[in-house]
């Protein structure tokens, strides 16, 4: 058996003057860091806020000045003025582009293919086309160019096809994006 050279009691004394302090330090620590925050703030309440509120006084008081300085028909021609560019803005935000759909025609063209007449419906977002492409192979070509346009054309619908004068005068109605009629 082990033998001891401290009695119990010794031990448990020795044990615990190593960790007496340490509650106390705790304690105020937390004390010092509470101070800190109500010094902090007494501090913002009534230091800055007055501060704050001199201010805002300031500012209203030149405010009120600025606005004895103008008259109330300057006033009324500048609200006037204001007005009319907000709706300006508010209609030119909601205007519908159709100028891209020519560019858009340009580009999507087959070479033998030319378009007689040209239909456009905005509200509807149709775009109807009448045209003579050289032969059938021309118009299936032109009909997988607008297949392909996915960002601009959502689906075609191929109305009328048939051959006048060895040539084939065809009619497409093209659904276009809403994309397509925004800036």
């Amino acid at each position: 058996m082990p033998q001891y050279s401290q009695n119990v009691s010794d031990q448990i004394m020795k044990s615990d003057g190593m960790g007496a302090g340490m509650p106390w330090r705790l304690l105020a620590f937390s004390i010092f860091l509470f101070s800190l925050s109500l010094l902090g703030y007494l501090a913002l309440s009534f230091g800055y806020e007055t501060y704050l509120s001199t201010q805002i006084s300031n500012t209203e008081a030149e405010t009120a000045a600025l606005t004895q300085k103008i008259s109330t028909d300057s006033q009324n021609k500048f609200i006037d003025v204001y007005s009319r560019l907000s709706n300006f803005k508010n209609l030119l935000a909601g205007h519908i582009y159709s100028t891209k759909t020519f560019p858009l025609l340009e580009k999507i063209t087959y070479p033998s293919v030319y378009y007689n007449n040209v239909e456009l419906s905005v509200d509807d977002k149709r775009l109807i086309l009448s045209g003579i492409a050289a032969n059938f192979d021309a118009l299936s070509r032109q009909l997988k160019l607008y297949d392909d346009e996915k960002a601009s054309i959502e689906a075609y619908i191929l109305n009328q096809s048939r051959i006048v004068e060895n040539q084939v005068s065809f009619r497409v109605t093209l659904l276009l994006s809403p994309k397509l009629f925004q800036k």
